[in-house]
């Protein structure tokens, strides 16, 4: 067999010639570790409401800090830790004689007349008595005679009655008296301004003089103070974990909110851990609320309301004033001695009294505007929903301490 021939098949090979190397290719470099792993978990936030930048500089928050409260937050982040921060929120009101009175109102006034003790032709002397203890009306007899009082359509229909009075109905027979004294609609508005003066300075003294006790103790308060330092720490810590900003200090109203926000324990909220961090770190400050004793009580009227009660009150003088300078120009007292001269020593007590009323006055509101300013507060912000949510705070912690004591 014969094979084909040529320079390559005639070549033979030579054992020293070898194959190259294999190329060496290095290893992939490790995938990077991804940042949100070496997260620790989330807490929840408290959502709660911050003071602005233009007040918080003149607040207790700047003005008196103390020393930073110490919490555990070990015990807060069991509680409050959170694996998916977008898995929660916060959830959670007579006889058949005709009367020529209108039907209605002479039935209803017909009824009065019967418990008055005054005869008609007695009315006039009656209206120039202050005093009811000398001889005076009573003020409920005031009150309802100014519902009786004759219009002018009433005026006219008995001025042209032609006839005894004496066989009219009792009740037209009053009605005819009544159209016949002059200014009878001021002489009763002024009996009743006097009556209830003193009653409403009375009442509202008291009232006044309460607010400043509850300014005079939420100013005064250290405690109180100290509590809401540790609230702003443990809100801090929270928020930061949740990835908010620290804050400086918060609106007073965020106490309303410290129910709302549970913990993994759903009995357990914000409430029960600002007892907790205060039993653990400083136990003796869980009495704070002795210290404000007088917001043990419901807040009543606001410090507005008592304001304008307060001028009212200077507008009534002001017009019992007024009409002591018309009976001049009418010459009563010379009908009617006794009259001017207790209606002038009823304006002098009066004006004392409102004097005294007006500078208490001015002391709560003063008082409160520092309050204000003390704790980061809207100047406008009405001092019965400020009052009421510190109220609410406090009975709500006394609550909490007496049910985990």
């Amino acid at each position: 067999m014969s094979f084909p021939s040529g320079p390559e098949s005639q070549k033979p090979a030579s054992p020293d010639v070898k194959e190259p190397p294999p190329q060496f290719i290095p290893p992939p470099p490790p995938l990077p570790i991804k940042q949100n792993t070496l997260k620790k978990s989330r807490t929840k936030a408290f959502h709660w409401d911050l003071i602005g930048h233009e007040k918080i500089a003149k607040t207790f928050w700047v003005q008196e800090k103390s020393k930073k409260p110490e919490i555990n937050t070990s015990r807060l982040y069991e509680q409050f830790a959170v694996k998916d921060v977008g898995s929660f929120g916060t959830t959670d009101s007579s006889s058949s004689q005709h009367i020529m009175l209108n039907q209605k109102i002479a039935h209803n006034f017909n009824i009065f007349l019967k418990s008055f003790p005054v005869q008609p032709g007695e009315l006039k002397d009656k209206l120039f008595i202050i005093n009811e203890e000398d001889g005076g009306l009573s003020d409920e007899h005031i009150t309802s005679l100014r519902r009786y009082v004759p219009t002018v359509e009433d005026v006219e229909m008995y001025k042209s009655h032609k006839g005894p009075v004496s066989e009219l109905h009792v009740v037209d027979q009053y009605m005819m008296e009544m159209c016949n004294i002059s200014y009878l609609s001021t002489q009763l508005d002024l009996l009743l301004t006097l009556r209830e003066l003193p009653i409403s300075m009375k009442d509202l003294q008291p009232l006044i003089n309460q607010k400043i006790r509850m300014c005079k103790q939420l100013y005064n308060s250290r405690s109180f103070v100290f509590v809401l330092e540790y609230l702003l720490a443990i809100g801090n810590y929270l928020n930061e974990n949740a990835g908010k900003e620290k804050a400086k200090g918060f609106r007073l109203s965020s106490l309303t909110k410290l129910s709302q926000l549970r913990g993994r324990d759903k009995n357990f909220t914000l409430l029960h851990a600002l007892l907790e961090q205060i039993m653990l770190q400083e136990p003796g400050l869980a009495t704070f609320t002795q210290d404000l004793a007088e917001f043990e009580t419901v807040p009543g009227a606001s410090i507005k309301g008592l304001t304008a009660e307060v001028d009212v009150l200077k507008n009534e003088v002001q017009k019992v004033l007024h009409y002591r300078k018309t009976i001049r120009k009418r010459n009563i007292a010379a009908h009617h001695p006794n009259f001017t001269k207790d209606l002038k020593m009823a304006i002098e007590k009066y004006n004392l009294q409102l004097e005294s009323l007006t500078k208490t006055c001015e002391e709560m509101k003063k008082l409160y505007s520092v309050i204000l300013v003390k704790f980061g507060e809207p100047l406008d912000q009405d001092s019965q929903e400020l009052f009421g949510m510190i109220c609410q705070f406090l009975h709500d912690f006394q609550r909490v301490h007496a049910e985990t004591a």
